[in-house]
Order: structure tokens, then C-alpha cells, then sequence
């Protein structure tokens, strides 16, 4: 029998009492809650690491990312939403709860945001802060976090790893003309690549903090290819993720995710 627990991510003693009795949790904190806090984000993902440990959880998945921080030796330290999760994944590794990493690439979803009709509805721009070879990992949270947190659950020895293991989660690396090419055969609309200076992309931001975290974000992507170290070991983490994980199963792929939400082009 299926039953629903409630918990609220500020008080500790109701995340434990929605944890206890679980054998295997999946867990993601969500630092866009207004307003976005980092401090916030990884307070809430200790209760949780605390909570597992406290009723000796066996399977854990915890929704992952990279530390920009550190991984780009301090060159982008602006990236709050992704850095915080990192330190969250590394405090439930001081604790030794047994768990999984699953990485979210890019969100499929963003990009009614970053492909723009130019007035006409005939003719659209794919515009981003990097040069248009820059591949990025697309990846439909909606259709396919299940996939990937089944996977690492079909898997029970991936929990024993005394190296806590990274499963990337996206349907492949597309440049962007790639991006353009796929919404431009799907739709039959003219598309173009734009590569946007760097203080434009920052001024179209409410705030320019928020502009600078993002467009970190975005050098992220053409500097280590997302998931890190480089970008061909990113590009390789996706193919293997995909190959154990999935075990002949396959994540949306990009041309499959425009079909059917045209509607968000109002197409």
C-alpha cells in the first residue's frame, strides 16, 4: 500500500519523522525558492543526510551537482545553485550514508526562454553567452529523473561504493547549431544562433547577481562541459550513464521534447 508522508524542509524533527521507517529516499532541495538561498539549500539537505543517518536509510539518491567553485579552481565561485548541492553531496559522504549521485544536465524546459521568435513567428533565435560549438546536455527532468533514479536503484551494489558514484542525466550533448538545426526541423522555422556578449546576457537579468551566477554557469558548460572535468569526459559520463543505467532504455531525446511542447513556442 502507497502512502504519503509529509515533511517540511526547515524543521528537522519533520523530515525525520517523514524519513523514518524508509529503506531507500530520493532527494533534491530546490535553491530557487524565493528568495534563492544557498545558506537555505544545504541546511535543508543536511536534515535530510541527517535524517537518512539517524534510521539508518540503506539507499539514498540524492539529486546532484558539480561544485563549480572548485572545479573551475576558483574561476567561477558566483555559481550558488549548483556549488550548494555539491556541499550537500559532500556532507552525506562525512556521514557514510550509503548513496547514489544523479546529475541533472540542462533543462529541456529552459529553453522556451532561450529560443525566441524574432516578432515575425516565422523566424527564431537560439541565443546563450558562448560560442555556438559549445555542446550542452539536454535533459527532460519531467520524462526521465524516474529513468535514471530506477536505475541506480536496480543496482544495489552502486550503494557500496566507497566512492560515491555520478550518474549523468541527459539524452546526449548538443552544439547549438544542433539546437537549432533539431527546432528548425521540427518546426519548419528559420532558427539562428546568437551568441550573446556577456554584459548584455547579464543585463537581461532582474539583478546582476543573478546575471553573473548565471552566465558562470553557462562558461561552465563550454569550459568543462557541465558534469566535469573536461568536456569529453562529460560527453562520456552521459554515454555510460545511459548504457548501464537505462539497460537498453533510452532518455527523450531533444527533436522528441520539441514535438511535443510545441505549445511553449505557441506552435
Amino acid at each position: 500500500m502507497l502512502t504519503w508522508e509529509q515533511g517540511d524542509m526547515e524543521n528537522y524533527d519533520s523530515v525525520s519523522k517523514a524519513i523514518a521507517g524508509s529503506y531507500a529516499v530520493f532527494a533534491v532541495t530546490n535553491y530557487w525558492e524565493q528568495p534563492p538561498s544557498k545558506e537555505r539549500e544545504v541546511n535543508q539537505g543536511k536534515r535530510i543526510a541527517d535524517a537518512c543517518k539517524e534510521h539508518d536509510v540503506k539507499q539514498l539518491i540524492w539529486s546532484n551537482l558539480v561544485h563549480v567553485g572548485k572545479l573551475s579552481g576558483g574561476k567561477y565561485p558566483n555559481v550558488h545553485h549548483f556549488d550548494g548541492k555539491a556541499e550537500i553531496g559532500e556532507y552525506i559522504a562525512s556521514l557514510k550514508v550509503p548513496h547514489v549521485n544523479v546529475v541533472p544536465g540542462m533543462f529541456m524546459q529552459n529553453l522556451a526562454s532561450n529560443i525566441k521568435t524574432n516578432d515575425n513567428g516565422e523566424t527564431y533565435t537560439f541565443a546563450m553567452p558562448v560560442p555556438i560549438e559549445t555542446k550542452w546536455p539536454w535533459f527532460n527532468p519531467v520524462a526521465d529523473t524516474g529513468k535514471f533514479v530506477a536505475g541506480a536503484l536496480l543496482h544495489p551494489e552502486l550503494f557500496e561504493s566507497a566512492t560515491p558514484v555520478n550518474i549523468s542525466e541527459a539524452s546526449g550533448f548538443y552544439s547549438g547549431q544542433e539546437v537549432c538545426d533539431t527546432f528548425e526541423k521540427v518546426t519548419g522555422k528559420k532558427t539562428n544562433y546568437f551568441q550573446i556578449p556577456e554584459q548584455m546576457f547579464i543585463g537581461f537579468l532582474p539583478t546582476k547577481e543573478l546575471g553573473q551566477e548565471l552566465l558562470e554557469n553557462m562558461l561552465l558548460v563550454k569550459d568543462y562541459g557541465y558534469f566535469g572535468p573536461t568536456v569529453e569526459e562529460s560527453a562520456k559520463g552521459v554515454e555510460e550513464s545511459i548504457e548501464k543505467y537505462l539497460e537498453g532504455g533510452k532518455p527523450q531525446s531533444l527533436e522528441e521534447f520539441i514535438k511535443e511542447n510545441k505549445a511553449l513556442w505557441k506552435l
